[in-house]
């Protein structure tokens, strides 16, 4: 739908997105403001594709906007800006998010490492978990939805399909005669993409940890290389088959596999019951000693930002090539602040004497030229200052004991015998 007519007015199309199953979703541009930022505008329940009344449709589309004002106030999930109705057809205005998909990081063949995994499972676990905490599924969880924003490299959720708990409520408030077949007709459509939709999404019966299972997926994906598609399962138990794939450790691999049961009732009830099991293992990627796991996460944070492409700038890959890139472009580097805090170091405040340890060092950082040469000067001054204060304190010692105990004098004590006797 590119056009030169304004939706509502105001909206310039400029691209489209993507066309899901219950929207269709422009790039356009505000003309309201002198700059024309970038909005993202849905096109909800398209009339050409869903022979739908109008007044379910419009009924369906009040309450897609109620829930998705629930989430205006959360930055890592677009605002909602407007809604309108123009021509009987129903339109949605959400935040742009300047940023990449995540699936542009998820290079077939490149194994992240688990420092880079766990960063990821926190970031949308914790999204999901706010959504999860307002009723709502997802439904659609996969790593073209998780965009890495570009003013901070944070994960962002985008792309809610909140229709389906949605129209269950309105089934139960309306006469199901009216309704029954229309509605029942859409809320058994299978909405969700292949390899991140487990068993009971497929048959149109999506539950809150179905959305922990697409990000499970991710997060094995990340770690093999290979998209979930092309991962085999248990003939018997229909679980996903890939340890042997990846170079994981048991508690990071114990808590994907209950991401990815088959079955809804072996995984996390919840996004907060993931989330707590994952920031178990916390304390171990943050302090074992002599592993690559915390060695990449130092290079993580230490690693010089290499300047990518604009149509590149989304991988994130420390051995990507530097030349011929665009140097307004940002790599991407995993935040410490993103985690819970964990005390890794000992701060200087901590030291029995932190005055000492300051002294330590800044005379490390002053010039060794001049530090070199002070040193043998205040030892020779010092050797100099005793020597003297030796030869002192001989000669007072000296003097002073000549005046208190003056030598004695010898008498003659020989025996003097009488003339007489001689």
């Amino acid at each position: 739908m590119l056009s030169s007519k304004l939706l509502g007015d105001r909206y310039q199309v400029v691209e489209v997105l993507s066309q899901g199953a219950f929207c269709q979703t422009y790039k356009a541009q505000d003309t309201y403001f002198p700059h024309h930022p970038n909005r993202v505008v849905k096109h909800f329940l398209p009339s050409s594709k869903y022979s739908i009344p109008l007044e379910i449709r419009r009924r369906l589309f009040t309450r897609e906007v109620d829930a998705l004002k629930k989430l205006s106030n959360y930055d890592l999930v677009p605002n909602l800006l407007a809604n309108f109705e123009e021509n009987l057809e129903f339109y949605l205005v959400q935040e742009f998010i300047e940023g990449h998909p995540l699936s542009r990081e998820l290079t077939p063949g490149k194994c992240w490492s688990e420092t880079q995994v766990f960063q990821m499972l926190y970031e949308v676990l914790t999204i999901l978990n706010f959504v999860h905490s307002h009723g709502l599924i997802h439904r659609d969880v996969k790593p073209h939805n998780i965009i890495r924003r570009q003013q901070d490299n944070r994960l962002v959720l985008i792309d809610f399909g909140a229709v389906k708990p949605i129209w269950n409520h309105l089934i139960r408030g309306q006469d199901k005669t009216a309704i029954i077949t229309p509605i029942e007709q859409y809320t058994t459509i299978a909405i969700g993409t292949p390899g991140y939709m487990p068993n009971e999404q497929q048959r149109g019966k999506p539950r809150l940890n179905s959305d922990i299972y697409a990000l499970g997926m991710i997060g094995i994906q990340a770690l093999t290389g290979i998209h979930p598609t092309q991962l085999s399962e248990n003939s018997h138990t229909g679980e996903i088959i890939w340890l042997h794939l990846a170079q994981v450790s048991s508690g990071l691999a114990a808590v994907l596999n209950k991401m990815v049961r088959y079955h809804f009732q072996d995984r996390y009830k919840s996004a907060k019951e993931a989330l707590d099991a994952l920031l178990e293992l916390n304390n171990f990627y943050s302090l074992k000693e002599d592993s690559a796991l915390f060695s990449e996460s130092i290079k993580l944070e230490l690693k010089k930002q290499i300047p990518l492409t604009k149509e590149d700038s989304n991988l994130a890959y420390p051995d990507q090539k530097s030349a011929s890139l665009d140097k307004e472009s940002r790599d991407i580097i995993l935040s410490e602040t993103l985690l819970p805090p964990t005390k890794i170091y000992q701060p200087i405040d901590d030291f029995p004497d932190a005055s000492l340890v300051q002294n330590h060092h800044s005379s490390q950082t002053e010039n060794t030229t001049v530090s070199a040469a002070a040193k043998p000067s205040a030892l020779l001054i010092g050797l100099a200052v005793g020597v003297f204060s030796g030869l002192v304190l001989m000669i007072v010692s000296y003097w002073s004991v000549q005046i208190v105990a003056p030598a004695p004098q010898i008498q003659d004590l020989r025996l003097q015998l009488p003339k007489e006797s001689r």
